[in-house]
């Protein structure tokens, strides 16, 4: 009211109205007010309202000076532990990956419950695969082992397409562990009772070329079949136990020892022989681990203890056409070392094995 130019302190009464403001202006607003004071007041108003805003710009950057330098060591205390938690992290999946390099991965067991296919399981596990196993029973052999009762057991039959397929898509390597010394042909079966690691028998549709041949020629088939990326994809790891046998055509009078071998034997051979040609066939594929061991054999195996003896020191004495025997756990563990080193691939004798087993430990 003061800036109206109409306003003199010696009429006031004239020109305020109620609530104090001048009759002869409209309801207070800014621009009204500014409108009708002299430029000076104007000029000096603009001048305030700069000043004003510089002022709250001031204060608004000191606050922020103020707020950096007190919070300034906190934050950096607080980007020091999360670099430190980041390391940590870091230092944790680096030391998962050494314990357990099968974190993350999926592996199928054919003949997870048999006497070499649990030792691969129960090792499996250990390292932090996730491991299903496909057999007759689809049953744990040893329910109290708790790295065991880890695996997935599925019943099922291995010599059917459809159930090998769909469980090759969901894994990430394939270890073929299925077999039977004496066939339904053989004339033997009831000593299976007595060499068979988990005691299986044969069914009179059990013969070498369906339970050894058949099943894995369906693992081969299944892996071949696999959608996969066009580039950047890796061969997939199939690992099979053979026989030590299998390799007689290549060592000095083996031939001669298979020409007088009982049928059983050839049989038995000839299954063998056509999974190791046929795995070897798709490099592109499948990366072929093949396992030739001669007898295979444990302190709690008693069946085979006599005769390892004689194995061994035949071997040590030279004799071309006979292996040294191997452990199950030497098997199981090299087996397990050849699917993690993706530079074995092949045909992998006693000493070849015994090499890879010191990978594990």
């Amino acid at each position: 009211v003061h800036g109206c130019r109409c306003f003199r302190p010696d009429r006031a009464s004239d020109f305020l109205g109620a609530g104090g403001r001048c009759a002869r202006m409209p309801l207070f607003s800014t621009s009204a007010f500014l409108a009708r004071c002299p430029p000076q007041l104007r000029q000096r108003r603009r001048v305030l309202s700069v000043a004003t805003l510089v002022l709250a710009l001031a204060g608004l950057q000191a606050l922020v000076s103020v707020t950096s330098f007190v919070g300034g060591p906190q934050n950096t205390s607080a980007d020091s532990r999360s670099s430190a938690v980041r390391h940590a992290e870091a230092d944790g999946r680096a030391a998962l990956a050494t314990t357990q390099p099968g974190a993350g991965k999926k592996l199928l067991v054919m003949g997870g419950n048999g006497y070499v296919g649990r030792e691969v399981c129960r090792l499996a596990v250990a390292r932090g695969y996730k491991v299903t196993s496909l057999s007759r029973r689809g049953e744990n052999p040893e329910p109290d082992s708790k790295e065991l009762s880890a695996v997935t057991w599925v019943k099922g039959d291995a010599t059917n397409k459809g159930t090998v397929q769909g469980l090759v898509d969901n894994a990430d390597a394939v270890v073929h562990a299925i077999g039977l010394l004496f066939d339904s042909n053989s004339g033997l079966t009831n000593l299976n009772l007595v060499v068979s690691g988990s005691k299986s028998t044969a069914g009179e549709d059990s013969t070498y070329d369906r339970i050894t041949r058949m099943t894995a020629f369906n693992v081969i088939d299944a892996v071949r079949g696999k959608f996969r990326m066009p580039f950047g994809y890796s061969p997939t790891p199939v690992l099979f136990v053979s026989a030590a046998e299998a390799g007689w055509p290549d060592v000095a009078l083996g031939e001669q020892v298979e020409g007088v071998a009982p049928e059983w034997l050839r049989q038995y051979l000839a299954a063998k022989r056509a999974v190791e040609a046929n795995i070897q066939s798709s490099p592109d594929t499948i990366r072929p681990v093949i396992f030739r061991p001669s007898l295979i054999w444990s302190w709690t195996k008693f069946d085979v203890l006599p005769v390892i003896p004689f194995f061994n020191i035949a071997n040590a004495l030279g004799v071309p056409f006979v292996d040294k025997t191997v452990t199950v756990s030497t098997l199981s563990k090299s087996i397990i070392a050849g699917l993690e080193d993706a530079s074995v691939s092949g045909v992998q004798r006693f000493m070849q094995m015994e090499q890879l087993e010191k990978k594990i430990g």
